[in-house]
């Protein structure tokens, strides 16, 4: 299985996308940070501390929750369409692994940038907030960080299966994914008006409600009182993710083996 994930990751390093996964942080700290630095930011948050807490939930609960789905997305395209694309099905049976072990490590990458990802725009916080803010809570804000990469890959699994189902071009599946990602962000914007089952339903949603809860518990200056009824917990937030990754991958490897028959 290391082999396999060491190959996929391979395949990636040859079309020289992993350093645009790093640059890409750095699209929302950058503007946020200067945000922070506007009079009416600096009233919110008088406090130093405050503010660098301010700029990482912005990061994090506005620009990863927006970007990365759609960086998940452009990695899966570049994955599940390689062997269609250079037409290596029939090579792959050749050898002794199944498609479903292939599917896995194809799985553990996108779980692995998702990490990459935002442990990269916690990084680029830090660095953009160092210049003007006090830094604080690194060990809690890296351990959220982890979280969130590996809660959005999980949510963005359902929108995999149908980029795997209708193996369209490479534009359409980031279009899908652009498109989930803005959804799910109006979604976000309707949460006092929503049931508590639907925002649940919704990967994407509910992870920001999570987020936002557990930076609550650890100091964050965020107002959650019209949502506590509807914030999950730890528990619920990996129990619910956790059905979708596997329904999702049950169903991305159905696919996979038909594709490759």
């Amino acid at each position: 299985m290391l082999d396999l994930i060491k190959c996929e990751f391979m395949k990636l390093k040859r079309k020289k996308f992993i350093p645009f996964v790093f640059l890409s942080a750095f699209l929302f700290p950058i503007p946020i940070t200067f945000l922070m630095a506007t009079p009416r930011m600096l009233e919110r948050y008088p406090n130093k501390t405050v503010l660098f807490d301010g700029l990482f939930n912005m990061v994090m609960g506005y620009g990863v929750i927006f970007l990365l789905p759609c960086i998940i997305g452009v990695i899966a395209a570049m994955l599940f369409f390689m062997e269609r694309d250079n037409d290596t099905f029939k090579n792959l049976r050749t050898i002794p692994i199944t498609s479903t072990q292939l599917i896995m490590a194809k799985i553990i990458v996108l779980f692995a940038f998702g990490i990459i990802f935002c442990l990269a725009s916690m990084f680029a916080t830090v660095i953009c907030g160092s210049f003007s803010m006090e830094i604080h809570g690194i060990a809690y804000k890296l351990l959220v960080a982890i979280e969130l990469g590996i809660f959005i890959t999980a949510g963005t699994l359902p929108i995999i299966v149908l980029v795997v189902f209708f193996s369209k071009t490479y534009i359409f599946s980031i279009l899908l994914c652009v498109f989930y990602s803005v959804a799910s962000l109006t979604v976000e914007t309707l949460f006092g008006t929503l049931p508590k089952w639907l925002c649940w339903l919704l990967p994407i949603p509910m992870t920001t409600l999570w987020g936002a809860g557990d930076m609550v518990k650890h100091g964050f200056p965020l107002n959650v009182t019209a949502l506590e009824k509807i914030i999950p917990s730890t528990f619920q937030t990996v129990l619910i993710l956790g059905l979708m990754a596997v329904i999702s991958i049950y169903l991305i490897d159905f696919l996979y083996k038909k594709r490759g028959e």
